[in-house]
């Protein structure tokens, strides 16, 4: 379908019989981290282009509502959020876990009580309450981030690197897969690098990080080569602390996920590189396990881990300005994409 005929569909959603008001089908409850930041609003826009497909291809009206809070770290006001969605009708819910314990109470009590919900981003650590796991290999995704760190720093002769790892915050499984995976691919491929800080959290805004940063850089600044973030405002906090002391690109900063201004310091040398998602594809596939769940169909056959992995890309001055990078974040290019979905039988049950 064309693009400019996907932005008319979004706009007569509420007005079509069904779609998008109290006739639907079914009604998916979006339920991310937090709503404001970018990798949650192209979460956004997939899902609801799930829903649009849907009702193009199938005649499946499906309703998306997007609810979270507005804090990345408040996790009991996304508690409460599943539980008023799951007691007010919804048909399924696609939750990104702010924690990977807290929030398993909450999707056990959606269980129970008949809501199938997919787990996006961020695994719970109870695997037997949700129907499906969407999300990034966040381990591979710091491998790769380790990959690249490593082998620039080598392209210096830094063979012995002095690094910080500037972790993001504790219970976050998804940015401690990615911690893990850069901790253990650099402890392999540089053995005797030195570990100058591996213990101080970034917190979940940019203005936090930039507070955890400013002590640790002015306490380390002559004796670290590289940091790497495992997040966005993790990077673009530490990145303007560096700026403001003058040691960018004398310490090599590698990234993870996607802004404007963090890929504008990939364009412009300031960071070495990042490791990007496809919020979109995870917010599409979300919706798309969840209502063919309600559809009755085995969502996991075959499989025994509930994992469906939507790719990690690394991201450099080379490839930053790529269609295939924009399709990754940039509202129209990820219209213009062609997203592959997988089928599944259908449920012993529902035969």
């Amino acid at each position: 379908m064309p693009r400019l005929a996907y932005y008319l569909l979004f706009a007569l959603l509420p007005l079509l019989p069904g779609c998008g008001g109290p006739d639907a089908t079914f009604t998916i409850v979006v339920i991310p981290k937090g709503v404001t930041h970018s990798h949650w609003q192209s979460v956004r826009r997939g899902a609801e282009r799930c829903a649009a497909d849907l009702l193009a291809e199938e005649g499946l009206r499906v309703r998306v509502i997007y609810d979270g809070p507005l804090r990345e770290r408040d996790a009991m006001e996304q508690i409460r959020i599943v539980d008023r969605r799951v007691a007010t009708g919804a048909s399924g819910v696609v939750l990104a876990p702010q924690h990977s314990r807290t929030m398993t109470a909450c999707v056990e009590r959606a269980d129970a009580a008949g809501v199938p919900v997919v787990i996006i981003d961020s695994g719970l650590a109870e695997k037997n309450y949700f129907i499906k796991y969407v999300a990034t290999d966040n381990y591979h995704g710091g491998c790769l981030a380790a990959e690249h760190l490593i082998a620039e720093l080598r392209k210096q002769g830094k063979d012995r690197p002095r690094l910080i790892l500037f972790r993001y915050a504790v219970g976050s499984e998804s940015t401690e897969q990615r911690e893990q995976g850069f901790l253990d691919t650099a402890r392999k491929l540089c053995p005797d690098a030195e570990w100058v800080s591996t213990d101080r959290y970034a917190g979940a805004t940019h203005d936090t990080a930039m507070r955890e940063a400013g002590p640790l850089v002015l306490q380390h600044k002559d004796r670290v080569d590289a940091v790497f973030a495992p997040n966005e405002s993790s990077a673009t906090g530490m990145l303007d602390v560096l700026r403001s002391q003058g040691l960018n690109r004398k310490v090599l900063v590698m990234g993870f996920d996607a802004s404007k201004p963090l890929l504008q310091a990939v364009e412009e040398g300031d960071v070495v590189g990042s490791i990007l998602q496809d919020p979109y594809r995870m917010g599409y596939l979300g919706v798309w396990c969840c209502v063919r769940h309600l559809l009755g169909e085995d969502v996991n056959v075959g499989r025994t881990d509930m994992d469906l992995g939507t790719g990690e890309f690394l991201i450099t001055r080379d490839n930053v300005t790529s269609e295939s990078t924009l399709g990754l974040y940039d509202p129209d290019y990820q219209a213009r994409r062609v997203i592959s979905k997988p089928r599944f039988p259908k449920r012993a049950e529902a035969k």
